[in-house]
Order: structure tokens, then sequence, then C-alpha cells
């Protein structure tokens, strides 16, 4: 009888673990440039698709993470499972991600759409307007 406890416990203790599984499933470098020369100090906002298209994006708040872009100009994502991904030994996943940045006033800028698979290093840009986009701006 112990033994069977002792082999259940393991089991439940495997089947647990195996279902936490928070690595690096992709990974994303956002350039970003300003007039045509990369900006530093700019905080990019990550967005994964739930349906809705990039009308999720519009509120900066709806985004499920920010980097902010090094002297270079380069914000890097690591998509992880299971947030961004599914774990890869269970399903190749492959999921729309948008990337986007905000002015001032939290108006979205600039947008780039991804289609990130697991197992996937891309780098994608993102040119940002200089100034205010809204059209009371003009």
């Amino acid at each position: 009888m112990k033994k069977l406890q002792l082999f259940l416990a393991a089991i439940v203790a495997v089947a647990m673990t195996s279902c936490v599984k928070f690595k690096t499933e992709a990974t994303v470098d956002v350039e970003v440039t300003k007039a045509g020369s990369p900006a530093a100090g700019i905080q990019v906002y990550k967005f994964k698709d739930n349906g809705l298209g990039p009308g999720s994006t519009l509120y900066k708040s709806n985004a499920t993470g920010n980097a902010t872009t090094n002297a270079g100009g380069v914000a890097h994502f690591d998509l992880k499972s299971p947030d961004d991904l599914d774990p890869s030994d269970v399903v190749d996943d492959k999921a729309t991600f948008y990337f986007c940045t905000y002015d001032a006033e939290d108006t979205r800028n600039a947008i780039v759409t991804v289609s990130v698979k697991t197992g996937d290093k891309l780098t994608v840009k993102l040119d940002v307007p200089e100034g205010l986009v809204n059209d009371s701006d003009e």
C-alpha cells in the first residue's frame, strides 16, 4: 500500500511540474526608428491577438508586456509558454502579436503585426512618427 501511495505521489508531482512550464519559446526584437534613426528609451508594448484584431491595441492598458528600447533602438521580447505560446512539446503553436508605441497623450502612434510560431527568433521594424498624431494636433 505504501508503494502505491508513493507511486501516485510521484505521478502527481510529475504531472504538476509538466503543466507549469515558463520557458522562452520564441523571441522578437523590435527595432524602433524615428526619422530614420534608432530611437532609444522608447516604451514598446506587446499585445497578443485575442480575436479582436488590432483594435485591442488602442489602449495600452490591454498590453500583456512592455520593454524599453536600448541605445541601438531595440526592444527585446521573450515570448514564454504558457502565457504567450503553448508549450512546444504539446503543440506547435502559432500566434499573432502586435507591438505598439504611444505618444504623450497615450494615443497609439505606431504598430507592427507579427505572426510568431514556437522557435522563432524574429526582428521587426517599427517607425515612430515625431510629435503627436491626433487630428487636433495638426
